[in-house]
């Protein structure tokens, strides 16, 4: 049986009819694989060299008052929340999410000892607000881990993989 069906304005029939997204480059395919700390990384060096102050409010509604250091913070929680929920698939091995999340770790402790350790370059780093980016990538990424491991022996010892 032949397929007749035109391609859209989205891309080819084929990918369609696969539910493939048709216009996937090799960019995209790599930026998926990222851990979304990298993200709030770039965020973060946006926000520090773009604000003068980032504990001053800059949204205000009654006698609330939220700062970007309140929104960095809520996005690390948020955001290692979802990459927990990237590793506890079971039956997959996801150890090359959590070894990804262990390098952004890696990344923000080398910003963060190189802007401690007085390079002026890097002094957007060397503060309370990063230092507790830092700690929640630590976390996230130990706790990434511990639950890929834990799925992965579960599904071993639920599938009967004695050898």
């Amino acid at each position: 049986m032949t397929n007749n069906a035109k391609p859209d304005v989205f891309g080819s029939a084929a990918a369609v009819a696969h539910n493939e997204r048709p216009r996937d480059g090799k960019v995209k395919k790599v930026l998926r694989f990222l851990p979304g700390f990298f993200y709030l990384f770039v965020f973060y060096v946006v926000v520090a060299v773009s604000v003068n102050d980032v504990r001053a409010p800059f949204l205000s509604f009654g006698p609330y008052a939220l700062s970007w250091v309140e929104v960095l913070l809520i996005l690390g929680a948020i955001i290692s929340l979802f990459e927990l929920m990237r590793v506890s698939k079971p039956g997959i091995d996801n150890t090359y999410e959590a070894i990804g999340m262990g390098g952004v770790f890696v990344l923000y402790l080398i910003f963060f000892v190189l802007a401690s350790s007085g390079q002026s370059s890097l002094r957007i780093f060397g503060n309370t607000e990063f230092l507790t980016l830092l700690v929640i990538s630590l976390s996230q990424t130990i706790v990434a881990f511990i639950i890929n491991a834990r799925t992965l022996k579960r599904t071993i010892d639920y599938t009967g993989g004695e050898g």
